[in-house]
């Protein structure tokens, strides 16, 4: 089982890194030996992906990234090496992170991959997931960790950019993340599984809830940029480990709100901050969570 990350990191013209992903003990976040900008996003995702495999024993996590500051010329630049890198790479599951959402790409990629690799398991966030929902491939995708503002763009068939739904960016009086996302997968505008994060994560499989996690409660959170990526990153190490999807998903939410309070969040600190305790958080609690237990 492997993951592959494919994504962009804020630097103009920044090259194509596609190569095995490590985290030094101070933190800084390398693919194939070369330094990403150590910042919320793709290196928060990476790391907490990291983490997991490092706890598990599996294969680190593969990236290709390139840079991009919003132009989408590192975008087009990991499409075009996609193919490839999945040819060599061969993961078990695919995601989709930080990216402009450009449909066409995101159509043409997803329809190499039906043949190419078959049995990955794909997942979206960010850039990679309006891409995916706005071309209408959302239900081949296997998880996508939208936010809470983010799921009512997801149920809205009509809209291509979660701008066009701002009244369910704070939710608003009347705001059901659980209808919406029961609305998304009936009409073809979500994964077959949905982890909504926000103050209450929400586990969603097949339009219907299946889980919550609200504890431990760390508002404090909310102010650090990056630990929405984090818990996306923790549900893709854990799936890329055979985690059962939902499985995969309730332990990140644990995970990442147990971080928050070990490292003692305040808005001050940064994702680096949360990925540095998750080997304290899944070695005293992961066993427990779900039977994955270090021999």
């Amino acid at each position: 089982m492997s993951l592959l990350v494919v994504a962009t990191y804020p630097v103009a013209g920044g090259p194509v890194l596609d190569g095995p992903v490590r985290v030094e003990p101070d933190g800084t976040v390398l693919i194939g030996g070369t330094r990403v900008p150590n910042a919320q996003g793709t290196s928060a995702m990476l790391g907490a992906a990291c983490r997991v495999a490092a706890h598990l024993g599996t294969a680190a996590p593969h990236a290709l990234v390139a840079g991009d500051i919003g132009r989408g010329e590192g975008t087009r630049e990991v499409y075009r090496h996609l193919a490839g890198t999945v040819a060599r790479v061969r993961p078990s599951v695919i995601a989709f992170h930080y990216m402009q959402p450009i449909m066409a790409l995101m159509r043409t990629a997803t329809e190499h991959l039906t043949t190419a690799a078959p049995d990955a398991l794909l997942v979206a966030d960010a850039g990679g997931m309006y891409a995916a929902k706005a071309a209408g491939i959302a239900s081949r995708f296997e998880l996508m960790t939208p936010d809470v503002g983010e799921v009512g763009f997801l149920a809205d068939p009509s809209v291509s950019h979660p701008a066009y739904v701002s009244q369910y960016l704070f939710g608003t009086t009347g705001f059901d993340p659980v209808a919406l996302a029961h609305k998304a997968y009936e009409t073809g505008g979500a994964s077959r599984v949905l982890l909504i994060k926000g103050a209450r994560d929400h586990i969603v499989c097949e339009g219907e809830l299946i889980d919550t996690v609200d504890e431990p409660c760390v508002p404090e959170l909310e102010a650090i940029g990056g630990t929405g990526d984090t818990v996306t990153g923790l549900a893709c190490g854990f799936l890329s480990a055979g985690f059962p999807t939902v499985d995969a998903a309730i332990c990140a939410c644990k995970a990442n709100r147990e971080a928050g309070r070990v490292m003692g969040a305040t808005p001050a600190m940064h994702a680096r901050d949360l990925v540095a305790v998750l080997p304290e958080v899944l070695g005293e609690h992961l066993c427990r969570w779900s039977g994955a237990c270090a021999s």
